[in-house]
């Protein structure tokens, strides 16, 4: 029989603190900041927009509280709003599906090394990295009627065939799509290659045993495989697309009229031209609830296999 003792845990002394309460102590000031910084401003808008408060009008608590009027407004008679949803909607579903057929060819072309592959791989994240405003800015200049694109399509179709892009709705919105697309497929390129190299061997290799064609690979094993990640892809641009702002604000401030006018650039007219900022609260909340409807339902197929723990 082994009568070796076993050894006691060590008892803190008498008035010293546990481990988890000093881990409190040191995360309290982070946790403060963040309810300072995070919540507080979030609810005194929520509060702002029940309210018919604007700067003109004294103190926010002193302003009359109009319920649910400024939401029934928005979502029955402000067409103006409505519509700037649609917009950005149909902009999201355009853009996001070039920027994903693009940044699908861009990442299966990657998966094989070639003569250049580090300088041009770095080459294309490039845009990715510029500032939206700088992006914006440039594109207003490539896009002038003396610029750079009008001027290669004179060259090319003669001048009866230059365009002026920003008075026509229709060409003004293409101008909007070409920008951000330039801008955002480096994103979709990066997280599709990621995803591509992390795709298992074993199974496509038991494809190719099997005599599958390399397209049915591609498309019934590795498509499969990368289904996590692409929805991923969507749900970081959906969520980046819905603020879309800084391209249209520098490209068309919104027009003609209103025809490239995003919700992101609706809410800031309200609140910082017209001073509706209650107003603008409103619409800025019903966003943001339509925002994370958006991402649940898009996440829901993977959320599962996303959130799943080897045990």
């Amino acid at each position: 029989m082994n009568d070796t003792p076993t050894p006691k845990k060590p008892r803190n002394a008498p008035g010293a603190l546990s481990n988890a309460a000093i881990g409190r102590i040191f995360t309290l000031p982070g946790q403060a900041v963040s309810v300072l910084v995070l919540v507080v401003p979030l609810l005194v808008a929520l509060y702002m927009s029940f309210t018919d408060w604007s700067p003109t009008r004294g103190a926010l608590f002193d302003a009359g509280f109009v319920g649910f009027e400024n939401y029934s407004e928005l979502l029955i008679w402000d067409t103006r709003f409505l519509f700037a949803v649609l917009r950005t909607f149909l902009l999201s579903v355009v853009c996001l599906s070039l920027e994903f057929v693009f940044g699908l060819g861009l990442a299966v072309l990657f998966l094989r090394r070639f003569r250049g592959t580090s300088l041009l791989f770095s080459a294309f994240l490039t845009p990715m990295m510029i500032l939206p405003v700088v992006v914006g800015y440039i594109f207003w200049m490539l896009f002038q009627s003396n610029g750079p694109i009008n001027q290669m399509i004179e060259f090319v179709f003669g001048a009866e065939a230059t365009v002026e892009w920003f008075r026509s709705s229709t060409t003004a919105i293409i101008a909007v799509i070409v920008t951000e697309v330039w801008h955002w497929t480096p994103l979709f390129f990066l997280i599709l290659l990621s995803g591509l190299n992390a795709v298992p061997e074993n199974p496509v290799r038991a494809a190719v045993i099997l005599g599958a064609s390399p397209r049915q690979v591609f498309w019934r094993v590795v498509m499969p495989t990368l289904k996590p990640v692409i929805i991923v892809a969507f749900v970081i641009r959906s969520m980046e697309i819905i603020k879309l702002f800084d391209e249209v604000f520098m490209l068309t401030r919104g027009g003609p009229g209103s025809a490239t006018e995003t919700i992101s650039l609706y809410i800031y007219k309200l609140a910082f031209n017209d001073f509706q900022l209650a107003y603008g609260a409103a619409a800025a909340f019903l966003v943001l609830v339509g925002s994370l409807l958006l991402v649940h339902l898009l996440l829901a197929p993977v959320r599962d296999q996303l959130l799943e723990v080897e045990r």
